[in-house]
């Protein structure tokens, strides 16, 4: 039953495995990108799709994430336009990345997220033109890191806002198609090394164990 307008836990967990579902069945339409090596915790990082195309994935490595999501798909109905379960939104009390592949260029991406990033310093229009000319300067560092053992050039952002209660941090783009574009947080880019990652079955546990945790300390419905 549903109370006040929120899912019961039945019905939450129906909606994480629903969206669970739809990222199994598309998690084959890009490459996807993690460190090489990481013995910690994974899940789901952004995903998002345009008219049924996967425009981007993302997968997330890091300590704990604070329970922000859960509220938000259980007050949301089953069938809500756009509803997608992710977990991105790391615990600012350790290291952690997400390594996001996109289907086309990974600056509009970049600047999504940078914007997003300061949404609260914007008040008017002028505010958002100064933020969308902010968030749109070129890198200002190029960086070296392995992908699958190969040398690669990244276009670094190293000191940028990673949103709400997440610190600060730096941004990365290889910007090809696809393209690849990482948020990191207690790391340097000497420490990392990427690989494909071909099983998305541990960060979809991950994420539902997560989100459902997140919803019984929100409260049972």
């Amino acid at each position: 039953m549903r109370y006040g307008g929120r899912l019961n836990r039945i019905e939450f967990t129906a909606l994480i495995d629903q969206q669970a579902g739809r990222v199994r069945a598309n998690a084959a339409t890009l490459p996807l990108y993690g460190p090489a090596t990481w013995p910690g915790p994974c899940r789901l990082g952004a995903w998002g799709w345009e008219d049924d195309r996967l425009m981007h994935a993302g997968l997330l490595f890091g300590a704990p994430l604070t329970a922000t999501a859960a509220p938000a798909l259980a007050s949301a109905g089953r069938d809500s336009p756009g509803t997608t379960v992710t977990a991105t939104a790391p615990a600012p009390d350790g290291p952690w990345v997400e390594v996001i592949t996109t289907a086309g260029p990974p600056m509009p991406q970049l600047i999504d997220l940078r914007m997003a990033a300061t949404v609260a310093t914007r008040t008017d229009r002028r505010s958002v033109e100064r933020a969308l000319r902010a968030a749109s300067t070129p890198a200002p560092e190029r960086v070296t890191i392995p992908v699958d053992g190969v040398p690669r050039e990244f276009s670094r952002w190293p000191d940028e806002p990673l949103g709400d209660a997440l610190g600060r941090g730096w941004l990365a783009i290889l910007d090809e198609v696809p393209g690849l574009l990482l948020r990191v947080s207690g790391l340097a880019p000497a420490d990392l090394a990427l690989a494909r990652v071909r099983d998305i079955e541990p960060h979809l546990t991950g994420t539902r164990a997560h989100l459902l945790a997140g919803y019984d300390a929100y409260g049972t419905g």
